[in-house]
């Protein structure tokens, strides 16, 4: 959704490497795991991933897929072990108490597909994967030159670099299941959103206790903390949402949530605001139709307000150029001492 007459930003391409863990089964009839399990096809997932962006960003995300890598196999952990066949199915067919733990290496992984050197001819910015449950990775992971961030934090998961190569620029990986639907595919990309905006915006902080008066803070305020001065909410919360994961809350609530729409510009008008208005489409979950209305309201206008670009989309899509075009107010640029590094 983009406000008639309101200022638009120029689009702009990213460049993405899917990777599909997707084994073929010889015990199963030699079927993909994805085929004898049922489950979604990463494929049309991942368009829906570059429709989605495109359209809630007003435009501006262009995700282009400049190479898709469909593996016969099971990524490999940072132990060095890597489930067979056998082993997979008796953990997901007969005993989960099974599964093998352990993160995901993307030190292996970048070895094995020759990411590294993709990376840079191709000029990539993201790597999407795919793959089931246990293959034991995060919703998101990402990881910046040197592991700099502007604004310390004491929330671990807001950066994720892990083992990911340093490839000199700012790298994201997103670790999704094709299990599940194109509403878990967009609240992991949300929390994605969530964690860069708390780093830049957010100044390092996303709590209304501490910081309550930060633009990112007061964006996602909820009714349940602040009755009848609700914004647009996170990504479990919407604004009249009780608990994590209310998305089809029929209770109305006043919420200032379109005002978002008009970044900087902020009239103050509220409404009332139910699940109605996130759409009513036949078919469509809750989940997706929350989500895309949440990511439509993130700010994606022209101009700076308060040393920040008024496109938040170029902080968690574009990073490297946002920061270096703008520095943010006060930041420091130093090594994460908070986050979620490789054991």
């Amino acid at each position: 959704m983009f406000q008639k007459n309101q200022p638009r930003v120029r689009p702009k391409t990213f460049n993405v490497v899917v990777i599909v863990y997707d084994p073929i089964l010889r015990t199963r009839g030699n079927q993909r795991l994805t085929q004898y399990m049922k489950w979604h096809d990463p494929r049309k997932l991942t368009q829906a991933m570059i429709d989605d962006a495109r359209e809630t960003s007003g435009g501006y995300v262009n995700y282009r897929v400049v190479e898709y890598i469909d593996y016969d196999g099971f990524p490999t952990k940072r132990t060095g072990f890597t489930y067979t066949e056998e082993q997979f199915l008796e953990v997901w067919e007969k005993d989960r108490s099974k599964h093998v733990p352990g993160m995901t290496s993307f030190k292996r992984m970048f070895e094995q597909f020759d990411l590294y050197r993709k990376i840079r001819s191709k000029n990539v910015s993201e790597i999407w994967l795919w793959g089931a449950p246990y293959f034991d990775w995060d919703e998101f992971h990402w990881k910046t030159p040197g592991d700099r961030i502007p604004y310390q934090t004491d929330n671990p998961w807001f950066y994720r670099p892990y083992d990911i190569p340093d490839v000199g620029k700012t790298l994201w990986i997103m670790g999704w299941n094709y299990e599940r639907g194109e509403g878990e595919m967009l609240e992991s990309y949300c929390h994605r959103i969530e964690s860069v905006l708390s780093l830049t915006v957010g100044k390092g902080i996303w709590d209304h206790k501490r910081n309550g008066d930060n633009i990112w803070n007061r964006f996602t305020r909820v009714d349940k903390d602040f009755p009848g001065e609700s914004e647009v909410g996170s990504v479990h919360y919407a604004p009249n949402s009780r608990s994590d994961y209310d998305w089809d809350n029929p209770a109305p609530v006043w919420s200032y949530a379109d005002d978002w729409l008009t970044y900087p510009h902020l009239p103050r008008k509220r409404k009332l605001m139910s699940n109605k208005d996130w759409g009513s489409l036949p078919g469509v979950p809750a989940i997706v139709r929350h989500h895309k209305w949440w990511m439509e309201r993130i700010p994606k206008a022209p101009g700076v307000t308060d040393g920040f670009a008024n496109n938040w989309w170029e902080y968690i899509v574009n990073y490297d150029e946002a920061i270096k075009k703008l520095p943010p107010p006060g930041a420091t640029f130093q090594k994460a001492k908070v986050a979620m590094y490789a054991e």
